[in-house]
């Protein structure tokens, strides 16, 4: 069900993206190329697990126009650093008195991470443009995505997975939210990365899929068992939220169901 609080999310994302789009512009005057935004925050919203506050992050790169000089954001001393953050949160409530949340931005460094093997450039029309020009990238193969997509799901999450029980056992409060944010990240594209494996269409429209779209998917495909603990991470996600991030049992239900998703890809991926 899309909620009323979600039409409030909504909002509040797209003054966040409004603002940092001035703040970058402003810090970097002359530097930047272009900057966008992608991931669950700009993709449509069906239902409450496709976007959940704080939980998911809104996701912005940024590419400066000179790629063989130092990174503009390594140059920021901490003091620097701190306005920044704190001007956007002040702006922020500033315009969104009547908020729902504060979004949570990620912001990447495209130039930083260009010559990395792994790293797919957007197609234009899967992004929400914030400034500059953004042309559609050389497009790798259908086989190479899927090839990634494949070794992440056995390789990356059998390192993560191999040690996150004892990082775990001896957690409590606050310290869970490490953990999530560990895992968040991981738990997100997991389903998406195993769907790549299964359907004909392209794995770049499959990427642009909001997770509602992605549990209709996991249903045809029979897997329902991984879709209750898909659903049941961020339902735990906006519980977690409403309770201010307070209630340590919601922690303890994410990361088991998070855990849940991440293991349960991985079998049936071994297994097909």
């Amino acid at each position: 069900m899309y909620t009323d609080q979600m039409k409030v999310a909504r909002k509040d994302v797209q003054t966040c993206l409004n603002i940092w789009k001035d703040i970058r512009t402003k810090e970097f005057p002359d530097r930047i190329e272009v900057i966008y935004a992608k991931g669950s925050a700009c993709k449509p919203w069906e239902s409450e697990i496709d976007y959940v506050p704080v939980i998911s992050d809104v996701d912005i790169h940024v590419r400066f126009t000179e790629s063989n000089r130092e990174d503009p954001l390594s140059l920021l001393d901490m003091n620097e650093a701190i306005n920044i953050a704190q001007r956007y949160e002040e702006i922020f409530l500033n315009m969104r008195s009547h908020s729902l949340h504060l979004p949570r931005v990620q912001v990447v460094n495209v130039n930083s991470i260009i010559k990395d093997p792994t790293f797919i450039f957007p197609r234009a029309d899967d992004i929400v443009l914030l400034y500059g020009w953004y042309e559609n990238p050389n497009l790798v193969t259908d086989e190479f995505i899927r090839k990634l997509d494949r070794e992440w799901i056995l390789s990356d999450l059998s390192e993560y997975l191999k040690t996150l029980s004892e990082k775990t056992f001896d957690r409590s409060g606050l310290d869970y939210w490490i953990q999530l944010r560990s895992m968040n990240w991981r738990v997100s594209p997991t389903p998406v990365r195993l769907l790549t494996q299964f359907l004909q269409c392209s794995p770049y429209e499959i990427w642009t899929w909001n997770r509602s779209k992605i549990v209709r998917e996991l249903i045809d495909q029979d897997l329902t068992s991984l879709v209750t603990s898909y659903q049941n991470f961020y339902l735990s996600g906006w519980k977690l939220f409403l309770s201010n991030f307070s209630e340590t049992k919601y922690y303890r239900d994410l990361l088991k169901h998070g855990y849940s998703v991440l293991s349960k890809a991985q079998n049936i991926l071994k297994n097909s």
